[in-house]
């Protein structure tokens, strides 16, 4: 605790000390929940979580501070912590960060840290809520010019599975030393080359090596990746192509993955499958495991002259384990359209089979819609169902949202989730009801708050090629976010 606040006064020191020309901007997250979370055999208790981001900007000069807290009523799972310090400097042909930094090599096959903008983590075994991000505690330096871009970077990764109740050192087990460069050629196409080694506390070390390409060529854009252990045979092999034709675009993905998890997971290669933002699809959604996978993935659109556009997507991921294969299939389809000038619509159906979970012929359907009832009101109904069978039965989920967007700075919902998954209801029940609703008001694009009333179910949520697991909640949570520009 004297720690971190001892941090906090260096910080603001400096920050005090430059001139008031520089652009200062600070973000916050603050949530408080009253409620019971799942298998906790206590009362319903109260918590309260809060992130602070200052970030000082100057001509090429940046300073950036992140403030994290959590705290309840349970002992060891509260935390009040000075959880990111970074300077950095962008001028001309250099790039230069020290402190927590994020950086990605290639697409993330050897390294990929990242952030998810307004997530939480809770593990369910730690009980300590964290913000959802992995960054890297080191130094990172670019040198670009004109035809060529140099990295050398040395960092901790952030195991974000730990929450700040546990010691740094212990949250922050492996070590990435990498250099990388990246040349142009033939009319802006590139090629790339990246070193990469991993110490682990306890002595172990790998050394890795990643050939890239990407570019353009008659009106297609294509990238290429492989990377493998200079050690073994573990390998990782990434390869899209993406391309458009009058109303007509397509995107194709192929991977090939094998025993490539680096460390805690420093590296997230990418899934290869379509990013859902509908409920039941993304709560269903695959998630990659570059232990051992192959795949591939097919993305169409079509957009007709009244603005309609469909979309399909076709893909497979096939693990083998013990002699045996397991593969995932998934065809969707989505229409987007309207009906005159005030009813906007898009529909989607879905066919899946699922090994991974012991779900077969899953079929999801949904319709979103958005009607202008006035100027000032818009009613937005949203519904979607999904049936699959496991282990010889039949199980379903239904969902339906009814929303009122008032004036646009205010947004009332009710969400119903109905259920008769034997994984979800308590035995001698036929089904399981989650009703909740929320009020969102957001007087500027400055602050928004947001009251959620109710249950919430939880499962996989996935963002940005991102992964991660929301908890059931039941009772009160209040959100605010916030922004100030100096």
């Amino acid at each position: 605790m004297r720690s971190a606040q001892r941090w906090i006064l260096f910080v603001l020191v400096i920050l005090i000390s430059f001139q008031l020309a520089a652009q200062i901007n600070i973000s916050n997250l603050a949530e408080f929940q009253y409620g019971k979370l799942p298998d906790e055999s206590a009362d319903p208790f109260p918590s309260f979580y809060d992130r602070a981001e200052i970030d000082y900007r100057k001509k090429g000069f940046s300073i950036s501070t992140t403030i994290e807290q959590y705290h309840t009523t349970f002992d060891g799972r509260s935390y009040f912590d000075l959880s990111q310090v970074a300077l950095g400097y962008k001028k001309k042909k250099w790039d230069v960060k020290v402190g927590n930094i994020y950086e990605t090599l290639g697409r993330g096959l050897l390294l990929r840290s990242f952030e998810i903008q307004g997530a939480l983590l809770e593990d369910i075994g730690f009980r300590s809520r964290n913000y959802f991000h992995r960054d890297m505690l080191g130094a990172s330096v670019k040198y670009k010019i004109k035809k060529a871009t140099f990295q050398i970077l040395r960092a901790d990764i952030l195991n974000n599975v730990l929450p700040p109740t546990f010691d740094r050192e212990g949250r922050r087990t492996d070590l990435a030393t990498a250099a990388s460069a990246k040349v142009k050629y033939l009319k802006g196409q590139e090629a790339g080359l990246i070193f990469m080694r991993r110490d682990q506390d306890g002595g172990n070390s790998q050394n890795y090596i990643s050939g890239l390409l990407n570019g353009t060529v008659s009106g297609l854009d294509y990238y290429a990746e492989y990377a493998t252990d200079l050690d073994n045979d573990d390998f990782a092999f990434y390869t899209g192509l993406t391309g458009y034709a009058g109303a007509f675009s397509f995107t194709v993905e192929y991977k090939n993955y094998k025993n490539f998890v680096l460390g805690a997971g420093i590296n997230e290669p990418p899934a290869g499958v379509k990013q859902q933002t509908y409920r039941v699809l993304n709560r269903s959604i695959h998630v990659s495991n570059p232990i051992n996978e192959e795949g591939y993935q097919l993305d169409l659109f079509y957009n007709f002259n009244d603005g309609t556009i469909i979309n399909f997507n076709h893909s497979l991921a096939v693990n083998t384990f013990g002699g045996q294969s397991f593969s995932f299939r998934q065809f969707f389809l989505e229409l987007q359209s309207s009906i005159g000038e005030n009813i906007e619509y898009k529909g989607f159906v879905d066919f899946s089979q699922d090994p991974f979970k012991g779900e077969q012929n899953r079929i999801s359907v949904g319709l979103y819609s958005d009607i202008a009832l006035s100027q000032n009101f818009k009613f937005i109904p949203e519904v979607e169902y999904q049936t699959f069978e496991r282990s010889s039965s039949s199980v379903y989920n239904f969902n339906m949202l009814l929303g009122l967007n008032i004036k646009k700075k205010y947004f009332i919902s009710v969400l119903g989730e109905l259920t008769d998954d034997p994984f979800r209801i308590n035995e001698g029940q036929s089904n399981r009801l989650y009703l909740g609703s929320t009020i969102r008001y957001k007087p500027s694009y400055k602050n928004t708050f947001q009251l959620f009333l109710g249950e919430r179910r939880g499962g996989p949520q996935c963002s940005a090629g991102v992964c991660y697991e929301i908890l059931d909640f039941k009772g009160v949570e209040l959100r605010w976010i916030g922004k100030l520009r100096i």
